[in-house]
């Protein structure tokens, strides 16, 4: 590790930060189940319940009640805690942290997850990148995803949550490796700032040679870190270059799912490319007309694991659209398999940070 390049002025916050994670989201039921001793709180501190362990059971609400398995709690709230880390099971995932159940309308309810920031980055690191890869391109990814994550809970301190767990892949417990938890450990409470500002540290699988910027992407303001840079280092990625068939009737379909109606499509365009090729832009040719929607909103409508990327050409094969292009993911921010050839080919994680996210500083803030 390169220790003289992280900006070490002694702790900034005083202790491990707690962020709030949704892990459910307006359901009717979700599993759970818990392996130890566990405490069920109404509040901060009234315990209402507790258990030597829990078997699977549901979770509902009705009438203004929560249920958990054949016992009935008239709280709108409910604080579950396990004597131990990681042995709360929720959807056959197992997580660290407090977890809260909070009623919803219509019989519904959310979960969200209270967990220091470091066990999260933790659940995150195997999930977001191959735990087989090379430490630095681990590290490097270890502090974009805490930089992220730091972000959101600035940007998001007053909401009910600070991170949607679609936002970073996250899997609790079952990510973690006693390797992956030394690499987030080594580099512990760094973040990534420009002029002392956090900010939203983007990354993706596979640009496909050159990163785009923030604002072409997903219109916000441009700052240097996320202007867009050469990359010449992802060209291993399967992803790299790419050609795929999708019917114009799943495009759409999920497109109706949307609120947005077209019939009979003929031509799906990328318009206003960046410097990666990706454009900011789609452009719908059906039997209704034209349409324009944000490119990558229309990528992620689709489905991210069918169009890889809004860089691409393509054209129309009878039912299909054949999609012919480069990259997977939004294309702004760390390119993570360039981390890798670049962590390859000897370069540790600061450099690997400095190149995706020019002018940055590295800080330990706690």
């Amino acid at each position: 590790m390169v220790q003289n390049e992280v900006l070490d002025y002694g702790p900034l916050l005083d202790k491990t930060p707690v962020v709030r994670v949704l892990l459910v989201n307006d359901k009717q039921e979700a599993q759970l189940a818990i392996s130890g001793c566990y405490q069920i709180t109404g509040s901060l501190t009234n315990i209402i319940d507790q258990g030597q362990g829990l078997q699977k059971c549901i979770i509902s609400v009705n009438n203004g009640g929560i249920n958990i398995g054949n016992k009935r709690y008239k709280n709108s709230e409910l604080r579950i805690t396990s004597q131990r880390d990681g042995e709360i099971e929720l959807n056959n995932i197992r997580y660290r942290g407090e977890i809260r159940i909070m009623q919803q309308f219509n019989n519904k309810f959310s979960v969200i997850e209270e967990i220091d920031l470091e066990s999260f980055i933790g659940g995150v690191l195997g999930s977001e990148m191959p735990p087989s890869w090379d430490e630095d391109a681990l590290r490097a990814q270890a502090v974009t995803a805490r930089t992220y994550a730091m972000y959101k809970k600035k940007v998001r301190r007053d909401e009910v949550y600070h991170l949607d767990m679609l936002e970073l892949a996250y899997k609790g417990v079952a990510g973690e490796t006693a390797r992956l938890n030394r690499i987030v450990q080594e580099t512990k409470g760094v973040v990534m700032v420009y002029n002392w500002n956090i900010f939203p540290a983007y990354f993706h699988s596979t640009c496909g040679g050159h990163t785009e910027d923030i604002n072409h992407v997903f219109g916000r303001d441009s700052i240097p870190p996320l202007s867009g840079v050469s990359c010449n280092y992802c060209n291993n990625s399967k992803h790299s270059n790419w050609s795929t068939d999708i019917s114009k009737a799943a495009i759409e379909t999920k497109l109706r799912e949307a609120n947005i109606f077209v019939s009979n499509i003929s031509t799906v365009t990328a318009i206003n490319p960046g410097a990666g090729d990706h454009g900011s832009k789609v452009s719908i040719t059906s039997a209704n007309g034209s349409k324009e929607l944000n490119a990558n909103d229309f990528r992620l409508l689709v489905g991210p694991n069918y169009l890889f990327s809004t860089a691409f050409h393509s054209r129309s094969n009878g039912k299909n659209i054949t999609f012919s292009g480069k990259g997977w993911g939004h294309g702004v921010g760390l390119c993570q398999y360039g981390a890798q050839a670049m962590a390859q080919k000897g370069f540790q994680w600061t450099a690997i940070l400095k190149h995706y996210y020019p002018k940055i500083e590295l800080v330990r803030v706690y």
